[in-house]
């Protein structure tokens, strides 16, 4: 199996080589840097499935960075400042987790793992995509277990593109995720706090407003208005995909 890449982006030494060292031992591959032009160049080459990175760097705020990362690695912010407008901010531009400094080694590893686990057990992964790929198949009857339609909307679970009106939407990751958890749950209204619970996890810091934001980009990039939109609004509930 191949090991798990992680970006450690952290500007003290001390805590950079920690991480690198710990991480290590538990069996990922890890490489890390201190700045944020460091950062953006070798993550392009690296590729890391996740990046553990801190807010506060010399050159480059890590909400900038989180940004540019997050759509296709899981961001994990480390802070020294313990505060809930700074977590919830993370978490909307992308963050899937958050860890004030000082933290216990054991304590980012668990948290690491079990970004790991959730996204090996949820519906994203590819075995899940193709078993509801190949359900919804008979509904579009158009030979391709890998594609799902809804009026002119096509969805591809494997390569994560969105395709309407012929031209490709580019949906940011947890936009993508939360298209594709209620299209494949369609016909069931999910509040906010079970969509936190099942598209963020469990250990998710924010608050059911970061679902509302993130409704609302979905929305204005897929093109949705009042008479033809895609995710509908149960008012008082939360939201569905017919």
């Amino acid at each position: 199996m191949l090991k798990k890449k992680i970006l450690v982006v952290e500007d003290e030494f001390s805590i950079n080589d920690t991480l690198k060292f710990a991480l290590s031992k538990e069996n990922f591959e890890v490489r890390g840097v201190y700045n944020g032009e460091s950062a953006l160049k070798i993550f392009e080459e690296f590729e890391p499935h996740l990046v553990l990175l801190d807010v506060m760097l010399p050159d480059i705020s890590g909400f900038e960075l989180c940004k540019i990362m997050s759509q296709k690695s899981y961001i994990v912010m480390l802070t020294a400042r313990d505060d809930v407008i700074d977590k919830i901010l993370g978490m909307e531009i992308g963050a899937d987790d958050y860890i004030t400094k000082p933290f216990e080694i054991r304590e980012v590893t668990a948290r690491i793992n079990a970004i790991f686990r959730r996204a090996s057990k949820n519906i994203f992964n590819n075995e899940h995509e193709n078993i509801v790929s190949t359900v919804l198949e008979s509904d579009t009857n158009d030979g391709d277990a890998d594609k799902t339609k809804k009026d002119e909307l096509t969805i591809n679970f494997d390569t994560r593109t969105v395709i309407r009106d012929g031209k490709e939407i580019m949906l940011k990751r947890k936009e993508f995720d939360l298209l594709s958890y209620l299209y494949k749950n369609k016909g069931i209204v999910f509040n906010r706090q079970q969509l936190l619970n099942e598209v963020w996890g469990y250990d998710y810091y924010g608050d059911t407003r970061t679902v509302d934001v993130h409704i609302r980009r979905l929305r204005a990039n897929l093109g949705d208005d009042k008479e033809n939109s895609i995710v509908e609004t149960v008012f008082g509930v939360g939201y569905v995909i017919r």
